[in-house]
């Protein structure tokens, strides 16, 4: 009984704080799609990003000085922040893409013997 709850526990551990059912989902969506989703979402994020900080300040008037500079210095950060993780998603994705592609020749995937 006791090897039963803890096994239980375990489980309920390993989804952090996402709840079972939904934890489920997320299993079943393949790494390939997580990596494709990441980088194109991060890219539009950048560029929304970019053209909100040009608009803002630029072209809307009334804004004070200060928050212009504050406006200025929060896209350089999040730039640096959001190109540096689209970079390491990247090349995580490319790795992943060499890594399936050595399983399925050690398989005897369709280039294997």
């Amino acid at each position: 009984m006791k090897r039963k709850n803890r096994k239980k526990k375990r489980l309920s551990e390993s989804n952090y704080m996402i709840p079972s059912p939904l934890a489920k989902l997320m299993e079943k969506v393949d790494m390939r799609t997580q990596y494709e989703a990441s980088l194109l979402s991060m890219s539009f994020i950048l560029v929304g990003l970019i053209l909100s900080t040009i608009y803002m300040t630029f072209f809307v008037t009334g804004l004070q000085t200060w928050y212009k500079v504050t406006l200025i210095i929060n896209m350089l950060a999040g730039f640096v922040f959001l190109s540096s993780f689209l970079v390491t998603t990247f090349q995580q994705y490319k790795s992943y893409l060499k890594a399936r592609e050595f399983q399925e020749e050690m398989k005897g995937g369709s280039n294997g013997i």
